[in-house]
């Protein structure tokens, strides 16, 4: 019989129940009475036929003695054999009016998230629900992590963008390990802010995939060829910037070559230097700081007249795929939403290119909405039409209707394959031409709007 007492278990009660699903599959577990699953289908089977307690929307902890949150969550396995978490770990949703009355440790997050107990199954492509198996879990006790002062930091930053009266333009990669994803029925779920007539969404606060990813190959998979750069637990990603950019902004390639003992003309020299200001060996971006918060590092070159020579690009669509995208699932609108750029500026002076810092950076939440979803849209529409190419000049020289560079300001598409006969197969053929195949193609940061990204650290 379910008891709503089952919530008052000890931790050693909690885990040894927890340690006998080991290895079974939900159905094994519910003795397959449930025949249709959702997304909460797998948390719900744990409440009431492992533990025995009712469903609920309490806002305890899930065991209100232990003070341990219960979260069910899904991990898979990647073509390459590594593993990956299918899906972000979403906690309580964000009171805007309420949130912000507490610091972090009195906080209501804190409360009801400082002990989650998390329970991974291997999700499988083309197997019934019913037969995802459990296979390990981890007591994450948050006052205990590694990861704390960056959780605590990201909870401020949100914290304090809704104080600003900016709930509206939060995005989830405002921060680096625990963000406020989406939470509603749709994108249209909006609710009031206390310090502006702006509606905001509705969000959560969550432990990013990335993040998530990092913890499935920590206590699942494999782990110990992964650097850190954070070996003071007391001190953030941003604190650790803001150390490096103190100690060696304003020198100059040369200098720091000196610095580091680096003898080479290899390419990627900038590279060296800046693997050597984060103390590691491997790339920056394989590093655990990094692939948890889903940081992409950047070296950033400035000419003497201040103009960045090289938009940035991102990887080439498909266009079969592109045009079955819905926006909100889109893969640009998640790139952008979930990933945080680290720039390294280097400036020529004539002579010598100077280190001139860091700048950490995401798109804002009203740029994803504007300018990049209507790049995106025409981008769709001109793919769905037969219009991708608009006239042929008199060199051969086929020019597209794709948005350019004079679209906005702030991003375009261009060409990103290895020359015009690295193709991608056209849902519909091009209406001028007749080609079933077309160069790939991508989307662009325009160079300028790099430049106003990174201005403050021109000055």
């Amino acid at each position: 019989m379910k008891n709503d007492d089952n919530r008052k278990y000890s931790e050693l009660e909690i885990s040894q129940i927890l340690k006998e699903t080991l290895g079974k599959t939900f159905g094994e577990i519910n003795q397959y009475e449930i025949e249709t699953f959702n997304k909460g289908t797998f948390g719900h089977i744990y409440e009431t036929d492992v533990y025995g307690y009712n469903m609920n929307s309490y806002s305890e902890p899930d065991f209100i003695d232990a003070g341990i949150e219960l979260k069910v969550t899904p991990y898979k396995k990647n073509n390459d054999n590594t593993l990956s978490a299918k899906e972000r770990l979403v906690f309580n949703i964000i009171n805007y009016d309420d949130e912000i009355k507490n610091p972090f440790r009195k906080s209501h997050f804190w409360y009801k998230n400082n002990k989650v107990q998390i329970i991974w199954y291997l999700w499988e492509p083309n197997k019934k629900k019913s037969d995802f198996r459990i296979t390990h879990e981890k007591l994450l006790n948050l006052a205990l992590s590694e990861d704390l002062k960056q959780i605590e930091e990201d909870w401020n930053t949100i914290i304090n963008k809704i104080k600003a009266g900016k709930a509206h333009e939060i995005s989830e990669a405002d921060t680096m390990y625990l963000g406020a994803c989406t939470k509603g029925a749709n994108a249209n779920s909006l609710r009031s802010q206390p310090f502006s007539n702006i509606k905001a969404k509705q969000r959560a606060f969550c432990f990013k995939v990335s993040y998530m990813t990092q913890l499935v190959r920590k206590y699942i998979g494999r782990y110990e060829d992964v650097e850190r750069f954070l070996n003071n637990k007391n001190i953030s990603i941003t604190e650790f910037i803001d150390d490096i950019v103190n100690k060696y902004k304003g020198k100059t390639q040369t200098e720091l070559m000196n610095i580091f003992n680096i003898d080479t003309k290899a390419k990627n020299i900038r590279d060296m230097i800046i693997r050597r200001m984060f103390n590691v060996k491997g790339e920056l971006d394989k590093t655990e700081e990094f692939m948890k918060a889903n940081i992409i590092p950047r070296t950033l070159r400035v000419e003497e007249n201040g103009r960045i020579i090289e938009s940035l690009s991102f990887p080439a669509f498909k266009y079969k795929e592109i045009i079955n995208e819905e926006w909100e699932d889109s893969l640009l609108k998640n790139t952008f939403e979930e990933t945080k750029y680290m720039f390294f500026i280097f400036k020529n002076n004539g002579k010598d290119y100077v280190f001139k810092g860091i700048k950490l950076w995401n798109m804002p939440e009203m740029i994803i909405e504007g300018d990049l979803k209507n790049v995106w849209q025409k981008t769709i529409d001109v793919i769905k039409s037969g219009n991708i190419v608009k006239e042929i000049d008199e060199n051969g020289r086929r020019i597209t209707n794709f948005p350019g560079m004079s679209e906005n300001g702030v991003c375009h598409v261009r060409p990103h394959g290895r020359d015009s006969k690295d193709t991608f197969d056209l849902p519909v053929p091009d209406k001028l031409t007749g080609a079933t195949k077309y160069t790939k193609y991508a989307f662009w940061l325009n160079n300028s709007y790099l430049k106003k990204v990174i201005s403050d650290c021109l000055e």
